[in-house]
């Protein structure tokens, strides 16, 4: 249905909108930290989110000051970070800090780590469990991220919440707080001295919860799991530990297989099957063999099971040969299953995987998580993903972003609320049942401007050289994919990666050019001569265009948008085409507003999109010209980089007759740091 035409709908009837959860099958594992009395320097390795059962201490989307109360399904916090206060609920937990992203990790102390408090507190977020002054500004807890937390006794606090695939970000010539997952028993030496002079020893320092000052690191002390340290980072650095492992767009914090279009046939006979291949890539720094292994955590728990493969090259002839099944026993009873393969010190080795679908019922997709060795001394966390069909949510393929300036591709959700009612005298704003998310999509380029899109499509500049990496481009117009090449392989193929916004469909293109076939000479009449014609006609009914075009040079856009309001019937010679893009007014960034240009989101009485229009129907030959007029406004609080959040208000007219208000709130998240469009208008 579209979608114009359901909120029509939902507005008439009683303001309802319809809800789409958002978030499903999110399953959560545990991380427990050890708090010694005092200040304690931990990496919180899991993301805590709010799920169904969950109590809220007062609304985090609204006022901390509201009664508690119990989650329940449709709730719109459900799949959201937690609050601190939900979080940190054990009495024992005073006060808790975090550095600004804004800030890199970087180093607040100067040249090295001084006494904790003695910290930059204009650059960290802090929470404090009593806050009669208000000071506390950290809103949302996060995992893969370093936090100070200060008991008043010793306590061990169980954290339970999502997890995501996660190489580390080093600020370069400054000192980073980090921890790791780690496995076994690792001492500083042993970890750090396969990274050269890039993270030395003598320049890491870990805190001493008694007296919180922060003491240089021995060679020979061992690092705890769930600790952060401030280490030094003499240059640019990915490193992991001394075996790191990576895969296609690990970035995205899961391994996907996508869709079954990719899986070929293993073995033959009885022992064939049908598998996804993906490859994991281990690379070795030490000086002894790595042998990594996975370890099932938690399966998915839709019926039916996504099961994994080793799979080899064969020696004999070209395919592959199946080995062990991996671990399919959640949980650390039965321990993890060896790959198969050892890394040689100062080298890298390539692992293939496979998927096994194993359902054909339920949901599409399933996810299970595994904790994954390098066998190198990191423990990593591994959800991996796999689905029926061939159809897959884009933002599963699209490479995160690098920190730094707003530029780039942003798609988020708006989460839609209060709406007007059009059934109570004076139509005023009213609470929706249920939220309704609307996917949004935004680039802003390296000046700030903003443009607002429909659709784009990731690809990359083709290459005839293995040695000429390809660039990634933003493809707006359509008609310039076969000037690129595809970023994921299929059937053989490569194709681009398309990301639609089907709830704002761009208006149509009324520029001269796109509605002209350029022949004034020809004895077939294009739009503009069809306008003159009636503009010059003595009999003309069109009372505000009669007489002002009676050339085609005179004939403009405005001349178009009136022409098609004036027709009962669609112009045989309207040209289909659409904008791309549309420059916004304002730019992206905390306290910024951005909102669409007046007039410019609009449908036609013909547009394909116009919800009371029926081509077939002799009845609704045409639609209402329907503005919409958008803005965000984004909060002054943005604590986490390449994440936007802020209020979001909509003006429809045309639906009704009367004016129709939309707000609620929007999240954004920047997938890609490429700062140009390509085709864009």
């Amino acid at each position: 249905m579209n979608l114009l035409k359901l909120i029509y709908k939902r507005l008439i009837l009683m303001g309802l909108v319809l809800f789409i959860p958002n978030h499903l099958n999110a399953q959560s594992v545990n991380q427990s930290l050890d708090l010694s009395t005092g200040w304690n320097s931990v990496w919180l390795e899991v993301e805590p989110i709010y799920a169904a059962g969950d109590t809220v201490r007062g609304n985090p989307l609204a006022s901390p000051n509201e009664d508690d109360r119990v989650l329940q399904e449709g709730d719109p916090l459900i799949g959201r970070q937690k609050a601190p206060r939900d979080v940190f609920n054990d009495s024992a937990v005073a006060e808790v800090a975090s550095p600004k992203d804004t800030s890199a990790l970087a180093d607040f102390f100067g040249n090295e780590p001084d006494r904790i408090q003695n910290f930059n507190q204009q650059e960290w977020n802090q929470w404090k469990r009593d806050d009669p002054a208000g000071i506390s500004d950290l809103t949302l807890v996060f995992g893969n991220r370093s936090y100070l937390i200060h008991a008043t006794e010793a306590t061990t606090l169980t954290l339970s919440g999502k997890v995501r695939f996660f190489r580390p970000t080093w600020t370069p010539d400054r000192y980073n707080l980090i921890g790791f997952g780690l496995d076994g028993n690792q001492t500083f030496d042993s970890f750090f001295s396969p990274s050269g002079t890039r993270h030395e020893v003598s320049k890491i320092f870990s805190l001493d919860p008694q007296t919180g000052n922060w003491q240089k690191v021995s060679g020979s002390d061992v690092m705890n799991s769930g600790e952060a340290y401030w280490v030094f980072s003499s240059g640019p650095s990915n490193y992991m530990g001394p075996v790191s492992v990576d895969f296609r767009l690990s970035s995205m914090g899961q391994l996907s297989f996508g869709g079954p279009g990719d899986a070929i046939t293993i073995d033959s006979g009885a022992d064939a099957l049908e598998l996804d291949l993906q490859d994991l890539v281990f690379s070795n720094l030490g000086s002894s063999i790595a042998s990594p292994s996975l370890d099932l955590i938690v399966p998915d728990t839709e019926t039916g099971s996504l099961y994994l493969h080793v799979v080899s090259p064969a020696a004999d002839r070209l395919g592959y040969l199946r080995g062990n099944r991996v671990d399919t026993a959640a949980g650390i009873t039965d321990g993890p299953s060896a790959l198969n393969e050892k890394i040689e010190p100062q080298s890298s080795t390539t692992l293939t995987i496979g998927a096994q679908r194993d359902w054909n019922s339920g949901r599409v997709s399933r996810t299970n998580i595994y904790r994954l060795t390098t066998g190198g001394g990191t423990a990593v966390w591994l959800p991996i993903r796999a689905s029926i069909n061939n159809f897959q949510s884009p933002t599963d393929e699209i490479p995160s972003s690098n920190p730094g300036k707003l530029a780039g591709l942003w798609i988020g959700q708006v989460i839609v609320d209060p709406v007007t009612a059009a059934v109570v005298d004076g139509a005023p704003t009213v609470p929706a049942a249920a939220p309704a998310p609307l996917r949004i999509l935004m680039h802003s380029d390296d000046s700030g401007s903003v443009r607002f899109l429909s659709q784009i499509t990731i690809m990359q500049t083709k290459s005839a050289d293995l040695e000429v990496d390809p660039v990634p481009v933003l493809v707006a117009d359509p008609a310039m994919i076969p000037f690129f090449e595809g970023v994921k392989e299929r059937n053989g193929k490569k194709v681009g990666l398309r990301i639609e916004a089907v709830a704002f469909d761009m208006p149509r293109d009324f520029r001269i050019q796109s509605q002209s076939d350029g022949d004034i000479s020809d004895e077939n009449d294009d739009l503009i001569d069809r306008i003159v014609a009636e503009s010059s006609s003595s009999q003309t009914k069109w009372l505000s265009g009669a007489g002002k075009y009676t050339d085609r040079e005179m004939v403009d856009e405005s001349a178009i948008g009136s022409f098609l309001q004036f027709r009962s019937s669609r112009p045989p010679t309207l040209i289909e085409k659409y904008r791309n893009s549309l420059l916004m007014d304002g730019v992206l960034g905390a306290e910024k507003t951005v909102r669409t240009k007046s007039g410019t989101l609009s449908l036609d009485p013909f547009h394909r999109s116009n919800p009371f229009r029926h081509a077939f129907h002799q009845n609704l030959p045409k639609g209402p010209q329907i503005t919409r007029e958008l803005s965000i406004v984004f909060d002054s609080d943005q604590p986490v980089s390449d994440r936007l959040t802020g209020a979001y208000s909509e003006e429809l007219r045309g639906l009704t007759k009367s004016l129709l208000t939309v707000t609620g709130k929007v999240f954004l998240e920047r997938v890609s740091w490429v700062a140009t469009l390509e085709g864009a208008e």
